[in-house]
């Protein structure tokens, strides 16, 4: 049985890689009645019984879909071994705006969003059941290349900034209200490149296709990582404030019961030697309780964000 669920894995990581290929390589000619769907989902649990039913958990696009279900797919199966009657499929979304429209459309049962998507999942049917801990982490930084000549936020003036979307408030919004209040007009001075993911904004500062890319620390440690050849091109110029952490939130279709049990398994992994060890290689390295309350200081920034940098809507 462990054999085959490891080739199991093993295939999707292939085909979630093949379709994250065939997906970039079609980003441009995607028609607008794709947005919103499911473009990857992982589950290596055996058939289920008559009484047990399955629940999608989508997480917002930190990573691509392989690498995501590589990492936060031990998770999942960490969690459906408890949970008696339910079974989690890791769902992986191609990039923000399309994960926004599934929250709008209610369509992924459990999500795991940043804070302003968090506050899209409340005017939706959602409601907050727990956090990734350590808000030291969720704060925006500012990153250029080493041989360049950025020693100042003004000095990105002309220059081409790569973010992963308009949405991404820790990666985007958050270093853009920083450089608002540091001299920089976002939308006269710079031009902005969105790439759709994490991965591809750093990306995109090490291949020249951008002067300074905005992310936020838990990726750009990743990089560190698994390509120290290209974060040694790079260094960290700037960091923004903080904000509450991304939060994990249940549909109001989910019954109570089973989204607090998922919540509390959440939390109590990191007292568990297996479970601290899988959610270290997540890089959600712990979570914590929360409710809606929670991310009332996100609606505070993004009142302050609007006035100062561009009109923002929660849809």
């Amino acid at each position: 049985m462990h054999e085959v669920r490891g080739l199991i894995r093993q295939l999707a990581f292939v085909f979630a890689g093949m379709s994250l290929l065939f997906g970039l390589v079609g980003c441009s000619e995607q028609s607008s009645s794709s947005i919103g769907k499911t473009q990857w989902a992982y589950g290596d649990q055996s058939p289920l019984d008559g009484e047990t039913k399955t629940y999608t958990f989508a997480i917002h696009p930190l990573y691509s879909p392989a690498r995501l279900f590589e990492a936060f797919g031990p998770v999942i199966d960490y969690l459906n071994a408890r949970l008696p009657n339910a079974r989690l499929v890791l769902e992986a979304t191609r990039n923000y705006p399309e994960y926004d429209q599934k929250i709008i459309a209610g369509r992924p049962d459990f999500i795991v969003p940043n804070p302003f998507q968090t506050l899209i999942g409340l005017r939706h049917g959602y409601h907050v059941y727990a956090k990734v801990a350590n808000d030291e982490d969720f704060r925006g930084i500012i990153l250029v290349r080493k041989d360049g000549r950025i020693r100042t936020p003004k000095d990105l003036k002309g220059k081409v900034i790569a973010a992963p979307g308009k949405t991404a408030l820790a990666a985007t919004m958050m270093p853009k209200y920083f450089l608002a209040t540091h001299g920089v007009d976002v939308h006269k001075d710079v031009r902005y490149l969105y790439t759709g993911t994490q991965e591809s904004t750093i990306l995109s500062l090490t291949l020249g296709k951008a002067q300074a890319a905005t992310t936020w620390p838990v990726p750009w440690r990743l990089i560190q990582v698994q390509r120290p050849e290209l974060a040694k091109q790079i260094r960290l110029a700037w960091q923004t404030d903080t904000l509450p952490n991304n939060s994990v939130m249940a549909h109001e279709r989910v019954p109570r019961a089973l989204a607090r049990q998922v919540a509390d398994l959440l939390v109590a992994m990191k007292d568990d030697p297996q479970g601290r060890r899988l959610l270290e290689q997540s890089t959600f390295t712990a979570f914590e309780a929360a409710n809606n309350a929670t991310y009332d200081p996100v609606r505070m920034f993004i009142e302050r964000y609007s006035k100062l940098v561009e009109p923002v809507e929660i849809p």
